[in-house]
């Protein structure tokens, strides 16, 4: 039926509305759950599908044990023929050298009259041979091998051996034995299928396999491109676990299926290769998802040490001693799968069980745990269940979430960090312009003091000149000299400290007499009647020494300020006595030398009195800048002021030059 204008119009608008925003993360979140429910769906379907006669379960068989594997066909079967077929489970002897027989009847009532397909495996196996013939009859044995070393071989094209087997007719049965001899764990899993039944499981198992290496892939993409991009171990060791879904696909028959031309037993050696770096890579990622070298680093040590262990067992396969290089492995895999199981329960209890914490440690727990119960199967100590392994495979899939989930996650942390990372730089530069501005203020009216100071000190003097003859006002004249001083010093401090922090510090070096330096810089402070200023040179007497002279390349202004804080500090935290000032040499380098008899400089103290705008605990006055302004300009010199010594005695400070 035509539509008309207004109801075309009303189409076009609706498929055209706006589409809501969608967050990348939340995004990300909706796309892993829908996966995680595809995968139940692929589940559910492979496990719906009806179910074949299984040796053991559904057939009983009767084993012999070969332990040189050097028995006929013949004496086996003799052998065979006098036990009754009495074993109901699957055959699992795990990593033993001996050679097994497995006997066991088909019945014509199995067949019906149709062929069934017999499906042998696990594709681990070395050797499988079926031996089959009509029961008590003399017809020759017909026989069927296969084995990961014969490349899977099979009537059927499938990733695992698949046997066609006619029915026996006339009424009759098969009597099959069954030699079984692997250099890994030994096991038999056998299932007789419909034909129909058998096209039905390999589709729906086909395709599940596809979804879930598809999967994989992407995941294992995902982890390589956030390694390389964010970095951090965590995410380098999940790129590293994703060598388990090759595990998982030689463990499948898929490499022997995809790579059958090439007629070496590729898949063989990498089973054995990927079982041991498999477990390798699950370790590595369980430590640095609970962040193990932080919370428990003696831990964190011990499973890196079994990782590098296991490693170097690699070495064993190509000797033929796999089977002793699984089972070393184990020593170590099993005590440092129970330290992980506890780490991440104490480390849980440590983070107080926070979602992303238990969230990323349930992951690589999941995988630990199904893969002890896989080791103690192969091993044979708990009976073969294949649930086992389907666990551990289907635990990878959890992995796989967890790659999307951390995917998430870091994307979301690198984002707060460059947020914080900007706003840090936004706070940092407005403190940078404050302190530029302050300084550039103290510098501005430190310079604007200065012209008052000098009027204030001339008129000082004239009033000093003018009234010579009246002592009463001299103290008072004294007082206001002394806080005159003060401030001329604090200005010429404020000052230097400005142009110190400038970062174009010019510096007018000159050839300066060090002793005229002195003292110029020992008559700007103002000493006490009970203080005494005391002179040496190289330990002598000032005025002992004829025409002395140490010539320094120093600005002369800048010096005289730093060696004028020294020698204040030490007239004002010291109640008496002599302050002696010696200039030397020391190691080819011309020193002055500051000693009071002050009470001396507390350990605290001492490490923060050269510190801008600190002061010791003993200090109730002044800014805190004399001896950083002191030390600033000793360094800007090439040079250095440093506390010497410092005792109740009292306290050294020694300028290098």
């Amino acid at each position: 039926m035509k539509k008309t204008a207004a109801q075309l119009k009303l189409i076009w608008m609706m498929g055209n509305r706006r589409r809501p925003y969608r967050h990348p993360q939340n995004y990300l979140v909706r796309q892993c759950v829908l996966a995680f429910f595809l995968l139940l769906g692929c589940l559910w379907t492979t496990a719906a599908i009806s179910d074949p006669l299984r040796l053991g379960e559904d057939i009983p068989y009767s084993v012999l044990t070969d332990p040189q594997g050097q028995l006929s066909l013949e004496q086996a079967s003799e052998q065979l023929q006098q036990q009754a077929p009495t074993e109901r489970s699957t055959f699992s002897r795990g990593y033993v050298d001996d050679t097994f027989w497995l006997r066991f009847e088909l019945s014509e009532t199995i067949f019906a009259g149709q062929p069934r397909w017999l499906e042998l495996g696990p594709n681990f196996v070395d050797d499988i041979r079926l031996y089959y013939r009509p029961r008590k009859s003399d017809q020759p044995w017909d026989l069927k091998q296969t084995g990961d070393l014969l490349l899977g071989r099979s009537d059927i094209d499938y990733r695992n051996p698949v046997f066609v087997l006619s029915p026996p007719g006339n009424g009759r049965s098969y009597e099959a034995i069954i030699r079984v001899q692997s250099s890994s764990t030994t096991i038999l899993r056998a299932s007789l299928w419909e034909p129909t039944e058998f096209l039905g499981h390999a589709s729906r198992s086909t395709a599940f396999w596809s979804f879930y290496f598809g999967l994989a892939a992407i995941s294992s993409l995902l982890a390589a491109i956030l390694a390389f991009v964010l970095g951090g171990r965590l995410l380098w060791s999940v790129t590293a676990f994703s060598i388990t879904y090759l595990f998982v696909a030689s463990v499948q028959g898929y490499l022997n299926w995809l790579s059958s031309n090439l007629g070496v037993p590729l898949q063989h050696y990498l089973t054995s290769i990927l079982t041991l770096t498999s477990y390798i890579a699950l370790l590595w990622l369980c430590v640095e998802t609970v962040n193990m070298k932080q919370h428990l680093p003696w831990a964190y040590k011990i499973m890196m040490i079994c990782c590098g262990l296991t490693l170097l067992l690699l070495v064993l396969i190509p000797l033929n001693r796999y089977g002793l290089a699984v089972k070393i492995q184990a020593l170590f895999y099993l005590p440092t799968s129970i330290t992980f199981i506890i780490s991440v329960l104490y480390v849980w209890h440590l983070d107080n069980y926070r979602l992303s914490t238990l969230l990323l440690g349930l992951s690589p727990l999941i995988c630990i745990t199904a893969s002890m119960f896989g080791l103690f199967s192969a091993f044979g100590w708990i009976p073969f269940k294949p649930e086992i392994y389907v666990i551990w495979q289907y635990a990878l899939i959890v992995n796989m979430l967890l790659v999307m989930a951390i995917a998430v996650y870091r994307i979301r942390e690198k984002k707060l960090e460059e947020v914080e990372k900007h706003q840090l730089a936004s706070e940092l530069k407005a403190e940078r312009d404050a302190s530029f501005h302050q300084r550039q203020f103290m510098g501005m009216v430190s310079h604007e003091f200065r012209t008052p100071l000098a009027v204030i000190s001339g008129s000082l003097e004239n009033l000093r000149y003018l009234e010579q003859d009246n002592s009463d006002r001299t103290p008072r004249y004294n007082k206001i000299q002394r806080a005159t001083e003060r401030l001329v010093q604090l200005t010429d401090n404020c000052l230097a400290d400005a142009r110190l922090a400038a970062n174009d510090l010019y510096l007018d070096p000159q050839p300066a007499n060090l002793f005229d330096l002195i003292g110029s810089s020992a008559a700007l402070v103002q000493l006490s009647d009970d203080h005494q200023l005391i002179m040496t040179i190289e330990g002598k007497p000032a005025n002992e020494v004829h025409a002395p002279e140490c010539t320094v390349i120093v600005d002369a202004a800048l010096i005289r300020i730093a060696l004028s804080n020294v020698i204040d500090n030490a007239v004002k935290y010291s109640t008496g006595g002599a302050i002696h000032i010696d200039c030397s040499q020391k190691d080819g380098r011309p020193t002055v030398s500051i000693f009071d008899k002050g009470s001396g400089i507390n350990e605290q103290d001492a490490k923060q009195i050269f510190d801008r705008y600190r002061r010791g605990t003993q200090s109730k006055r002044g800014a805190g800048l004399g001896l950083y302004v002191a030390r600033q300009i000793a360094r800007a010199h090439e040079g250095d002021l440093q506390l010497q010594s410092s005792s109740p005695k009292g306290s050294c400070f020694i300028f290098f030059f």
